[in-house]
């Protein structure tokens, strides 16, 4: 029953309110391992975060912000060695700002994760259809070994026909000449009685 009820008619009934199913949320924010997360799972801006952005707004050359970015981190690492020599209290603040540029990095990172979305599931499409494409070939070189193997059956039995024919028509022959055989030799035979029939009324006649 409740499930074929939408949330409305589950909250109205006073025995299935309790049991009914909240809807998703679609605004707000959640906690998961002390981490704030939004509903709407887009990427945050930098200034959302609190963090200097170290490179322009707008259209940009990624990469080639990248390797400035990268730049800056050798040379934050420089400044850090060198203050650790020269005052070491004022360490946190080139960890600070190297912090930033890391966060910069893996922020520009970040922006290409729809397209490597994308690029994935290309490429995942593109497998199965090769997969597909070799399994039909597969399908394709198979019937064509069947249908050579049913013609060479085809003729095969029609060789056995034949010679099953001309073994038949050889074996009528020579019954038929068995049978005629035997018909003269009975002629023959039917000759002869006539004959000494009469030799012994001849004989018979005489005495």
């Amino acid at each position: 029953r409740l499930a074929d009820m939408d949330h409305n008619e589950a909250m109205e009934d006073p025995e299935l309110k309790f049991l009914a199913v909240p809807p998703p949320p679609k605004t707000g924010s959640y906690t998961v391992f002390g981490r704030m997360w939004q509903v709407c799972d887009q990427l945050p801006t930098l200034a959302e975060q609190n963090i200097t952005q170290l490179y322009p707004d707008g259209p940009i050359d990624r990469v080639a912000e990248l390797k400035r970015l990268n730049h800056s981190v050798l040379f934050e690492f420089l400044e850090l060695v060198d203050v650790l020599v020269k005052d070491p209290s004022q360490f946190s603040t080139c960890t600070e700002r190297i912090r930033d540029v890391f966060v910069n990095i893996h922020h520009l990172i970040n922006e290409y994760r729809e397209h490597q979305a994308k690029e994935t599931l290309k490429l995942m499409i593109q497998q199965q259809i090769d997969s597909k494409r070799q399994a039909t070939e597969r399908t394709l070189a198979k019937c064509k070994e069947l249908e050579q193997t049913i013609e060479q059956l085809k003729r095969e039995a029609a060789d056995t026909k034949d010679e099953i024919s001309t073994a038949v028509a050889s074996e009528e022959n020579q019954t038929d000449s068995t049978v005629q055989g035997n018909a003269e030799q009975h002629t023959q035979t039917q000759i002869t009685q006539d004959g000494l029939a009469k030799i012994l009324e001849a004989v018979q006649g005489l005495t």
